[in-house]
């Protein structure tokens, strides 16, 4: 079960990380790299818990808003 519900949650922020960066390649590329706002961990690792992505998607929304994570 844990194993379906990290898919899930890899596929939404995934989706989410394309819309943001209108770009897949791009959207891959900042999913797997460790990222400073995560404590220089990735976004993909992340999302093991729900509450890492939730995380994710934060830093997804201010990013799309203008903001710098």
């Amino acid at each position: 079960m844990e194993d379906r519900e990290t898919e899930s949650r890899v596929r939404e922020v995934q989706t989410l990380a394309e819309s943001v960066f209108e770009n897949r390649s791009i959207a891959l590329d900042w999913l797997a790299r460790p990222n400073a706002a995560l404590g220089d961990v990735t976004p993909l690792s992340c999302c093991a818990t729900a509450a890492g992505a939730q995380q994710v998607r934060r830093i997804l929304r201010a990013i799309e808003s203008g903001g710098v994570a």
